[in-house]
C-alpha cells in the first residue's frame, strides 16, 4: 500500500506540473463561490492496482481514453465530480464557472433526468449498497453519465444500451477493469427496478380503472402483479372507504360502500435512495474545456396508479349559452324512486354520482330571457358517466321601420338600433331601407323593461332629422315603426327702410311698390312688391346655399339696391331681412 500512496502522490505531482507549463486560458473575473478548481486523483480497484482505459474513441470529435493510459478519477473543489464530454482536455489547476455548463444545458430533460437517476443510485447516492471500491463505484457511476451524455444509452425507461462505444473504454479483454463492471451492472439494474411498477399500474400516462365487483354486501377487486415487485410499494387510497391488502404477488382492493365517482390507488416505491438538500446538482463549464458536475439531487419517488369504481353510474351535465350566464342555473334530475335539483358550478358543469342504472329525466328552470328547453333523458350504466349538454339560446324578435318623406326619396335610409337587453348584453345594430322604404332589423335580442333607443342616422341634409322613438322588442313578435322626413325650409320677410332716416321716407317718396327678386343661383324663381309700409313676405322655399333676394325695381324716389342678399341655408322658419 506504501508504493500505491507514493504512486498517487507522484501522479498528482504530475499532473500539476503538466498544469503549470499548460497556457492560462483568458478568463473572465469570478466571484470564488462561482468557480470551481479542478484536481485529479489515480483510480485503483479493489486490490490496489491502478485502473486503465480498456480501448479509446473518437465521441464527437474528441479522442477518448486510450489503451493502457491510466484512469484518472476528478474533483471540484475537493467534492466528487464527473466528465460530461469524453475526450475534452482538462488538467489540475483549471477552473470552470459554475451553472454555465453549454453541455448540460443541451441535454434533453429526460437526459438530466437519466444522468441524476444514474447519480442517485451509484456512487452518489447509493454507494452503501454498491460493491468494490470506492474508485471502482466512481468509474461505474461516471460510466452511464457519459452513456446518457453521448446517447450510447437510452434516456428512459428501461434505459437500454443502443452503442458500446462508451462501455468499451472502461471495460473489455485489455483491462477488464471486473470491480467497477459489477457496480455498473448493478446501477443498471438498480434504475431499472427502479422504474418496473405493478403489471397492472400505470405510471402516469395512461390512466387504468378498474371496476369492482358486487357480492356479499360489499365491492371487491383482486390484481395479479406479473413484474413481481409488488412487495417493493406501499399502498394508499384515495378514499377512506377503500382498503388495500396484499399478500405475494396479489393485490385486493374492498370497499363496504358504493364509491362516488372513483377511488385512486397509489403505489409507492419504498427505499428509494435519498440525499441531503444540500447536496445539489451543479454543472460547471467553459468553451475551452471539458465540462464537469458534482452533487446530486433527488429524483421523483416512484409512484404508479390504479384507479377504482363501483358499478354504479354517473351523470354529467354541462351547460352553455349564449351570453356565457352558466353558474348556479338549477335542473332537476327524475328517475325511479330518485328525485333531485342541483344547480350548476361556476363553470356550468353538475355532476350527479350513485345513480343505479336506468332511464333519467333532466329538466332545466325556465328562464326569462332563454327560450324554453325541452327535457331530455339520459341513460345511466353502470360504472359509466353518461353525459348530457344543454345550450340555451336567448329570445329574439324583430323590428320593421316604414320610411316616407315629402320627395319621396325612402331608398337607402340609415336607422341605428341600440339599447341593453333582457340578458344584459348590448344591443347596437344597424339597418338600411330598401327601395320601397322598408328596413328589417331581424333575430334582435329582445329588450328588458327598458326599450330600446331607434333613430334615423346619416340623415340627408335636405330633411329635418326626425326625433329618436323607443322599441321595445319582444319574443317572436314583430315590432313596427315608421319615420318620415319632413325638408327643411325658409322663407323670408323683408322691411325696407330709408337709408338716411332709417324709418319714414322722405319727401315724395314712397316705400311702396319695389319690386323683390327671390333666386336659385342666377335663376329667377319668384318676384314680390313691398307694400305700404315697405315690407312683403315670401312663401316657404326647401333650403339649400344658392338661394338670394334682390331687388329688381326700386319704389318711387330711391335709388336701385344692388346688394345681394343670400338666404335659405339653414332651415329658419323665417329669414328677416331690413333693407335700405
Amino acid at each position: 500500500m506504501k508504493i500505491r500512496k507514493l504512486f498517487k502522490r507522484a501522479a498528482a505531482f504530475a499532473l500539476a506540473a503538466v498544469t503549470a507549463l499548460s497556457a492560462v486560458p483568458a478568463t473572465t473575473a469570478l466571484a470564488a463561490g462561482d468557480i470551481g478548481t479542478i484536481s485529479f486523483t489515480h483510480t485503483y480497484d479493489g486490490a490496489g492496482n491502478a485502473m486503465r482505459y480498456n480501448s479509446s474513441a473518437n465521441i464527437g470529435g474528441h479522442t477518448a481514453g486510450g489503451t493502457g493510459e491510466y484512469k484518472y478519477r476528478m474533483y471540484v473543489d475537493g467534492e466528487t465530480a464527473f466528465c460530461l464530454q469524453p475526450g475534452v482536455p482538462l488538467k489540475t489547476g483549471n477552473t470552470l464557472a459554475k451553472a454555465s455548463s453549454n453541455t448540460w444545458n443541451a441535454l434533453s430533460a429526460d437526459q438530466k433526468k437519466a444522468v441524476g437517476l444514474a447519480l442517485l443510485y451509484g456512487y452518489q447516492g447509493n454507494i452503501g449498497n454498491l460493491s468494490g471500491s470506492d474508485d471502482e463505484k466512481w468509474l461505474a457511476t461516471q460510466t452511464l453519465v457519459w452513456e446518457f451524455v453521448t446517447g450510447c444509452r437510452n434516456a428512459t425507461s428501461p434505459y437500454s444500451q443502443t452503442s458500446t462505444t462508451v462501455y468499451s473504454l472502461h471495460f473489455g479483454s485489455n483491462y477488464a477493469n471486473s470491480g467497477a463492471r459489477a457496480a455498473y451492472d448493478q446501477i443498471v439494474s438498480f434504475m431499472t427496478r427502479h422504474s418496473t411498477i405493478p403489471s397492472f399500474m400505470s405510471a402516469g400516462k395512461k390512466d387504468v380503472t378498474k371496476e369492482l365487483a358486487y357480492k356479499d354486501g360489499k365491492y371487491s377487486l383482486t390484481l395479479t402483479d406479473s413484474n413481481g415487485v409488488l412487495s417493493e410499494y406501499s399502498f394508499t387510497s384515495s378514499d377512506s372507504n377503500v382498503k388495500v391488502s396484499k399478500s405475494g404477488n396479489k393485490l385486493t382492493i374492498t370497499s363496504k360502500k358504493a364509491i362516488d365517482d372513483k377511488a385512486r390507488i397509489t403505489a409507492t416505491r419504498n427505499n428509494t435512495p435519498t440525499v441531503s438538500s444540500g447536496a445539489k446538482m451543479i454543472a460547471y463549464g467553459d468553451p475551452n474545456l471539458q465540462d464537469v458536475i458534482t452533487g446530486v439531487e433527488n429524483v421523483d419517488t416512484m409512484t404508479a396508479y390504479i384507479n377504482v369504481e363501483t358499478p354504479t353510474g354517473t351523470v354529467a351535465l354541462k351547460k352553455t349559452s349564449e351570453d356565457g350566464v352558466v353558474a348556479g342555473i338549477s335542473f332537476t334530475i327524475k328517475g325511479d324512486g330518485f328525485n333531485k335539483t342541483v344547480k350548476t358550478d361556476k363553470d356550468g358543469n353538475i355532476t350527479v354520482e350513485g345513480l343505479f342504472p336506468g332511464t333519467y329525466t333532466v329538466t332545466e328552470q325556465s328562464i326569462d330571457r332563454y327560450e324554453p328547453q325541452k327535457t331530455q333523458t339520459v341513460t345511466i350504466i353502470g360504472g359509466k358517466t353518461s353525459t348530457v349538454t344543454f345550450s340555451n339560446t336567448l329570445k329574439r324578435g324583430s323590428l320593421e321601420v316604414v320610411k316616407t318623406s315629402e320627395d319621396n326619396l325612402v331608398d337607402g335610409v340609415k336607422f341605428h338600433l341600440y339599447g341593453t337587453s333582457l340578458s344584459g348584453l348590448a344591443v347596437d345594430e344597424y339597418a338600411v331601407t330598401d327601395k320601397n322604404g322598408l328596413a328589417k332589423f331581424e333575430n334582435v335580442l329582445i329588450s328588458g323593461s327598458t326599450p330600446y333607443t331607434l333613430e334615423e342616422v346619416d340623415t340627408a341634409i335636405r330633411y329635418v332629422v326626425p326625433a329618436s322613438q323607443t322599441a321595445p322588442i319582444e319574443w317572436k313578435k314583430v315590432t313596427k315603426r315608421s319615420f318620415t322626413n319632413i325638408l327643411k325650409k325658409f322663407n323670408v320677410t323683408v322691411l325696407k327702410t330709408d337709408v338716411e332716416t332709417g324709418k319714414k321716407p322722405q319727401g315724395d317718396a314712397t316705400l311702396a311698390g319695389a319690386v323683390y327678386g327671390i333666386y336659385k343661383g342666377e335663376e329667377l324663381v319668384d318676384t314680390y312688391t313691398t307694400d305700404e309700409n315697405g315690407q312683403f313676405a315670401t312663401k316657404y322655399y326647401i333650403c339649400g346655399n344658392d338661394w338670394s333676394v334682390r331687388e329688381i325695381a326700386p319704389s318711387e324716389g330711391y335709388l336701385l339696391d344692388t346688394t345681394v342678399h343670400h338666404v335659405g341655408a339653414e332651415p329658419i322658419r323665417t329669414n328677416l331681412i331690413n333693407l335700405p
